[in-house]
């Protein structure tokens, strides 16, 4: 039922997630669920065709507006995300195929991941020492899923029966020497980045 709004308050043990509150609402498309604690927002949705009895999708955003300049670790968000998916399964129902969460330099430890595995790629060094400063994009969706960059992400995905099959990217470019250095890098190393990316699921 389109634009059905169900407003929860919640009040979830000696958790984190204590005094929040969740705002439910459904389509006859998608199903997300919006948390709201100490001026960050943080919603997981779940997309599906029309005709569809199945979810097969998922989206994860969080937005800051405390204007504090918020570091978000995808380690720590692992909490809020299986929070609002427990409440999901409980409503619908998933065959998940594909997954947005964001992009590695969204995350501090996703972007130490990030940086690290095409460091260790002896596939991408390869390539930069032949080519320079050149984006080859099945090199990195390759060294992405190998290196299991998303690794906090993936750890949960296998506590609900999925695992991480591959990658999908658009928009690419590469890592500011300002990022690296933040990172705690030199600020020199060539490391691509994807500026959209899609998580490919399998069971």
């Amino acid at each position: 039922m389109k634009n059905l709004i169900v407003i929860l308050n919640l009040f979830l043990g000696l958790n984190s997630l204590l005094n929040a509150q969740v705002t439910i609402s459904k389509t006859n498309v998608d199903y997300s669920l919006k948390l709201e604690k100490d001026s960050i927002v943080r919603i997981l949705t779940f997309y599906k065709v029309a005709d569809s009895s199945f979810y097969h999708a998922i989206h994860y955003a969080i937005s800051d507006f405390s204007h504090t300049g918020t570091e978000f670790i995808l380690k720590n968000e692992i909490e809020f995300i299986q929070q609002l998916w427990n409440m999901a399964e409980d409503s619908i129902s998933l065959e998940l195929r594909s997954a947005n969460i964001g992009y590695p330099l969204e995350y501090s430890d996703v972007l130490a991941n990030h940086i690290q595995a095409f460091l260790d790629s002896e596939q991408w060094q390869k390539h930069i020492t032949q080519n320079g400063k050149k984006l080859d994009y099945e090199i990195i969706k390759t060294v992405m899923l190998k290196q299991d960059v998303y690794k906090p992400f993936h750890d949960f995905l296998k506590s609900k029966g999925y695992h991480i099959s591959g990658f999908s990217t658009e928009k690419h470019g590469f890592v500011t020497k300002e990022n690296l250095q933040k990172a705690g890098f030199a600020g020199n190393e060539i490391i691509p980045m994807p500026f959209m990316v899609w998580i490919i699921l399998s069971k």
